[in-house]
């Protein structure tokens, strides 16, 4: 399957990405609140240290949930999915990825929403447009849109193997 391939290279690329960018911003707070730490121990409090802190920590929340949706991390109940062997295991595993990738689509629609509605603002330190703050949360939640289809796909290529 042609389709399920160019998914799954899509899907590695960007989780490879996401997961780089997750350790730099990861290193990017803790280089931005040691700093603050001196400067405030030493010198004057940096105004703009905690936003900038505050703003890797969501944008890193949003793409590290997509790397770690990629590798299956999230807590589940999978009790259910458990109890059960073969085809219909593998139909209750496309179950749970299809209503998260309904999630996934309405969370993308209404951050984009929210991003459009609130993005014209500014933060107060920085002066950043908090439009590049919201877009974290259609980018998180379309990375992890992406993941789930590649998943599925993953699973209906692995069925057709088997057969």
């Amino acid at each position: 399957m042609p389709i399920a391939k160019a998914i799954k290279k899509s899907s590695d690329f960007i989780d490879k990405i996401g997961c780089w960018l997750v350790v730099l911003m990861v290193a990017g707070m803790v280089f931005f609140t040691s700093i603050q730490i001196i400067a405030r121990v030493f010198f004057d409090a940096l105004s703009w240290s905690e936003e900038i802190t505050r703003y890797l920590l969501v944008w890193s929340t949003f793409i590290g949930a997509g790397c770690v949706y990629k590798k299956g991390g999230h807590i589940n109940m999978s009790i259910i999915q458990d109890r059960f062997k073969g085809n219909v295991k593998k139909a209750a595993q496309i179950l749970v990825h299809l209503i998260c990738c309904a999630f996934f689509i309405i969370a993308v629609y209404f951050g984009i929403m929210y991003m459009i509605k609130q993005g014209g603002q500014r933060s107060p330190a920085l002066g950043i447009k908090m439009s590049t703050m919201y877009m974290a949360i259609p980018i998180g939640f379309g990375v992890m849109l992406l993941h789930a289809v590649n998943i599925i796909a993953e699973i209906f290529v692995k069925k057709e193997a088997t057969e």
